[in-house]
């Protein structure tokens, strides 16, 4: 079955590089047909379709790899995307990879439990952004289908076993996306932070990335929210009211989660993601 492996994870497979991530990263191959206008993989994209985000993957055999993933990865992500059959091939992909711990993203509700019963620990779903903005985004369902598959979620694998993907910058307010996080926490289920990136080819490809600013006080936010410091008790007058450090700025998602350079160049002087690698 033909894949899409991150370029860290093609390189140390086939041979070209050391392993400096310990997790896997896989995406369905043949675009999807959703119209997000910030996504390469889009129908509304022009880029080429082995690009997500700033990241180039590289096609190959998952049967000719499963060993050595299985072997050598603690953890493996695939990103699914929206086309006839996806769920299905999703399905037998999961049952032939072997790590400890396997992460997926959005799949139907009802085949929830199936994924689970193949060693699928946690679940990742891609809501983007805040409801406001989802008439331009082009989100595929609406928010508050995304919202109950969240809780679903929650209820068959577990509360902090549902990682709920925003992407910081693409027109919300900052209000308004902090509040988001909170609901996204009071249901039970985690954030996975991504800060906008202009991809060359789709829609979105003119507009600015946030500022580094406003994305550490959104990291930050995160960071005690998922310690259960509730909002009410982390802002003042637009302005954190308790310190923020370093180690808010991990990638955050399932564990051993990094994607690193997934935002911006390894030669950026400042990560808006420090990988788990940069932590000691």
């Amino acid at each position: 079955m033909k894949l899409l492996f991150s370029s860290g994870t093609f390189f140390f497979i086939t041979g070209k590089a050391r392993k400096y991530s310990n997790t896997a990263y896989a995406l369905q191959d043949g675009g999807c047909q959703g119209k997000c206008a910030f996504c390469s993989q889009s129908t509304l994209s022009s880029a080429p379709k082995n690009f997500l985000s700033r990241v180039k993957w590289y096609s190959a055999n998952l049967e000719d790899f499963s060993d050595i993933i299985s072997s050598n990865f603690m953890r493996f992500c695939l990103q699914t995307v929206y086309k006839p059959n996806f769920d299905e091939e999703a399905l037998e992909i999961m049952k032939t990879v072997k790590t400890r711990g396997k992460s997926i993203t959005t799949v139907p509700v009802d085949e929830l439990k199936r994924f689970l019963n193949v060693g699928v620990d946690y679940l990742g779903v891609g809501l983007d952004t805040t409801e406001s903005m989802f008439p331009k985004v082009g989100k595929p369902f609406s928010f508050s289908t995304y919202m109950d598959f969240i809780r679903e979620g929650v209820k068959i694998f577990g509360k902090g076993k549902v990682f709920v993907h925003l992407v910081f910058g693409l027109g919300e307010s900052l209000d308004e996306f902090l509040n988001l996080m909170q609901e996204i926490y009071n249901i039970g289920a985690e954030v996975a932070l991504f800060a906008f990136t202009p991809v060359k080819g789709t829609p979105m490809e003119n507009n600015s990335p946030p500022s580094l600013h406003q994305y550490r006080l959104v990291q930050t936010v995160r960071y005690y929210l998922s310690r259960g410091i509730p909002l009410s008790k982390l802002m003042r007058n637009g302005e954190l009211t308790l310190p923020s450090d370093s180690t808010h700025y991990l990638t955050s998602g399932c564990p051993t989660c990094d994607r690193p350079f997934y935002n911006e160049s390894p030669t950026a002087p400042i990560p808006y993601n420090f990988s788990v690698v940069m932590k000691d």
